[in-house]
């Protein structure tokens, strides 16, 4: 930089400025992320930035927040992927909450350093509904099944149904008693799908495979649970005819509960691409098996345990073709930094929010300047006349801890940025504003 370049930015510099910015660096120190290497240099450092890149930098300052003209989506295609869920007033800067005992149950992962991010479709498979598949599905795994709890096997009688989940559909569907069991099966388009638990009524909530209850103690660590559930999960492999290389364990908390997690799922699967793997949402493209341990019986606050959890229900889930196709990449779009990501945090250009518009309304106002944790996450939309998804796109997911719920655990408010470049953002929440909350619901 030349002398003369120099002293014009020292010239074009606001006190008033840098001292904001300074107090905003400040600020995000506080933030127990940690994930960008900018909030760990030192404030001189942070001044001799601004100071050599004056001239670049200042007119970004002024605008407060950043301008992608060029970008491959708008915002109010972002936006059109929550607007599914909430109908035509889409009060995207809102939060939902989450309700943890600790920190580590937010599954927060690590933030991926990649210059571009995949954006996904959805492609629905068109597989016609076929009776002599589903009962060769039954039939490979039933017998073998009844041996294991000691059960004959029903007659069935296969029933085409309306698909509530998907309109204009149907699948074909057996529910009945199994011995003191009650199960499901079905077949869709895109899978087939089993579900066996204890009828109700029938004594303690608990299925046994050859002779071993399923149950695990959710007081051990992930690790620890897996390990218990060595002997069942070969069990299982053997009685549906697979193998799965990877587990994972997802526990639910709520505000109420007085013991412990609300549910607790134990998948075995087959991982995918990083960005399509399961967290707290609980699905997964690959075939899987969960394990669902319930620990509510009919509504918050009704506990049955804080320890060995034994009401369980078995799932199995098998593709009838080949599920890597049905998420294709059909983008690759510029991911922007944190620090970009953060400007359109305080600025209130967020999405996602509560479902429920009345939740929405009773919401408290928060501020996320002291944020705690980012993550990344893909939200995908959602298609109401075909309940099916539509684009998956990648967002930062920002955790800022609002409260202790009644039950002890610490409650986080959450809210979503794009995590690649968005055109039209002013234009976009300008004309929306009237299907939003005020601004300051974010920035307070």
């Amino acid at each position: 930089m030349k002398k003369s370049e120099w002293n014009e930015g020292l010239d074009h510099l606001d006190p008033d400025l840098i001292e904001t910015y300074v107090e905003q660096k400040d600020g995000f120190r506080k933030n127990k992320k940690q994930k960008s290497v900018w909030l760990r240099i030192g404030a001189i450092a942070a001044c001799l930035a601004l100071i050599v890149g004056a001239v670049g930098v200042l007119p970004r300052l002024q605008n407060k927040i950043p301008v992608w003209d060029q970008a491959q989506y708008s915002a109010e295609e972002v936006a059109a992927l929550f607007s599914g869920l909430k109908g035509d007033a889409v009060a995207t800067n809102t939060y939902t909450t989450v309700s943890v005992p600790d920190a580590k149950y937010l599954y927060i992962d690590p933030i991926t350093d990649d210059e571009y991010l995949p954006v996904y479709q959805y492609h629905a498979t068109e597989n016609p509904i076929n009776e002599a598949e589903l009962e060769a599905f039954i039939n490979g795994f039933l017998p073998k099944l009844g041996e294991s709890v000691d059960v004959e096997p029903p007659r069935y009688e296969i029933k085409e149904e309306e698909d509530l989940a998907y309109r204009g559909k149907t699948y074909l569907n057996y529910c009945g008693d199994f011995g003191d069991y009650r199960m499901w099966i079905r077949q869709r388009e895109s899978n087939f799908s089993f579900a066996i638990y204890k009828s109700r009524g029938k004594g303690d909530p608990c299925i046994v495979l050859d002779g071993e209850t399923v149950q695990i103690d959710q007081r051990l660590s992930d690790e620890e649970i897996l390990s218990s559930l060595q002997s069942i999960k070969n069990k299982l492999f053997a009685i549906f005819n697979v193998s799965f290389p990877d587990a994972k364990i997802v526990r639910r908390y709520g505000e109420y509960s007085e013991h412990g997690a609300e549910t607790v799922s134990v998948y075995f699967y087959q991982k995918n691409e990083p960005a399509l793997d399961p967290t707290q949402k609980g699905w997964m493209p690959s075939d899987y098996i969960e394990i669902q341990f319930d620990n509510i019986s009919n509504f918050s606050g009704d506990t049955v345990g804080d320890g060995i959890l034994t009401d369980a229900t078995i799932y199995y889930k098998k593709n009838r073709t080949d599920s890597s196709k049905e998420y294709e990449p059909i983008a690759n779009a510029k991911r922007i930094s944190l620090e970009d990501a953060e400007a359109l945090l305080y600025h209130g250009y967020v999405f996602g929010g509560h479902v429920c518009s009345l939740c929405m309304k009773r919401q408290d106002k928060i501020s996320f300047q002291d944020y705690d944790f980012v993550d990344l996450e893909y939200v995908f939309g959602y298609d109401p006349q075909t309940g099916r998804p539509t684009v998956g796109m990648p967002f930062y997911a920002f955790y800022k801890e609002i409260k202790t719920a009644q039950n002890g655990n610490t409650v986080y408010a959450k809210t979503y940025v794009a995590a690649i470049e968005v055109s039209g953002y002013d234009k976009y929440f300008e004309k929306e504003k009237k299907n939003h909350q005020d601004i300051n619901d974010i920035i307070g």
